[in-house]
């Protein structure tokens, strides 16, 4: 990949994958930050290395500068990297923090042209798929962080057409120099959503917290704002689900991307149908989302699957989480539930099992 290319991919992909404060970098220590509300920050990415032997050094303001605008508006990443060995630096910012106040792990401290920034993450790149991203689209990453905002203040959230939440952590001016918190209000009327998603602001009657235990799975907008997905907390029943379906596939639903549909029986949702859209990663991976829909509501979900090809038929193996459902299912949660997937290669011959626990 040329210089140009890689360092367009990696200001694509940084703010998503690495704007999320305190992603836990090696000999961290916990820090709690307050008064971050609307805090202006930068962060600098050293990129050590070409992939697939590559890593990604990030260093933030936070707790240190606000990421002043002539400071920062001259800094000569060429000089600092060259100064630092690095293949590239970029510069990420500046944003702005939405919570009130944070804890997770941070690193140690690294001066840039008289500015202090603390190391929050080393993340490695393997390889240049590692830098594409796509707006309104998931990312996993390892991090762990406690956010918390006071009552009274205004949350703003995506909600894709399953009914899954992703709350706004940082506004960026990166695309739009002049965004401020009180565009925030209307901001889905200016952003490119995707059909069935919408854009909502609502008022916290009591504080609010928001955490990440070793992972989170973070999107950004179409301007660069980045979000955390809501994980609901488990209510309701504890429930068997023991699901047996058919399905045949009916072609590619984006591009990489494999439709399933079929019917389904079993406990707890009886008589249904199921639409399964699943991307191959290589290395024999795959992953998608699945919706069954019943007469009583629809459940959505995500699996995390395997897959090996013999014969002339290919096996699926892996585990699901339920996300989010409607009707009688409108809270339904579970994880790590067992999944399995059998088909010819035509994929006219499916046979799908889903074995586990659920809550709603």
């Amino acid at each position: 990949m040329q210089r140009s290319a890689m360092r367009l991919a990696l200001t694509s992909l940084a703010a998503l994958l690495l704007a999320g404060l305190f992603a836990g970098p090696a000999s961290a220590e916990i820090r709690t930050r307050t008064g971050l509300h609307n805090d202006r920050y930068c962060e600098i990415f050293e990129l050590k290395g070409v992939p697939p032997v590559s890593t990604v050094d990030v260093w933030n303001t936070i707790g240190l500068n606000r990421c002043p605008p002539e400071w920062w508006d001259n800094l000569d990443t060429t000089k600092l990297a060259a100064e630092n060995g690095d293949t590239l630096v970029i510069k990420n910012g500046p944003r702005h923090w939405l919570m009130d106040s944070a804890r997770g792990d941070v690193g140690g401290v690294k001066e840039f042209e008289g500015k202090k920034l603390r190391h929050v993450a080393t993340i490695p790149l393997k390889s240049p798929a590692d830098l594409q991203q796509t707006p309104y689209t998931e990312r996993t990453i390892a991090r762990t962080n406690t956010w918390h905002w006071k009552s009274g203040r205004r949350v703003y959230e995506l909600i894709n057409p399953e009914g899954v939440r992703y709350r706004m952590q940082s506004y960026s001016q990166i695309v739009d120099p002049d965004l401020k918190a009180s565009d925030l209000a209307t901001l889905g009327e200016r952003l490119d959503l995707p059909e069935g998603w919408r854009y909502k602001m609502s008022r916290l009657r009591e504080p609010l917290t928001m955490r990440a235990e070793g992972s989170a799975t973070i999107l950004q907008d179409d301007l660069k704002n980045t979000y955390q997905r809501v994980v609901q907390e488990p209510v309701g029943k504890r429930r068997v689900v023991a699901v047996k379906g058919m399905t045949k596939l009916q072609g590619m639903s984006s591009p990489g991307v494999l439709n399933d549909k079929g019917t389904i029986t079993g406990k707890p949702f009886g008589a249904g149908t199921i639409d399964i859209h699943v991307s191959f990663k290589g290395q024999g991976k795959a992953s998608g989302t699945f919706a069954i829909a019943t007469e009583r509501g629809n459940a959505y979900g995500t699996v995390d699957l395997t897959f090996v090809i013999s014969g002339g038929e290919i096996d699926f193996t892996g585990t699901a989480d339920f996300t989010s459902g409607t009707g009688r299912y409108r809270h339904i949660t579970g994880t790590d539930l067992k999944a399995h997937d059998h088909n010819t290669l035509d994929g006219q011959n499916g046979e799908v099992e889903l074995d586990g626990f659920a809550r709603f």
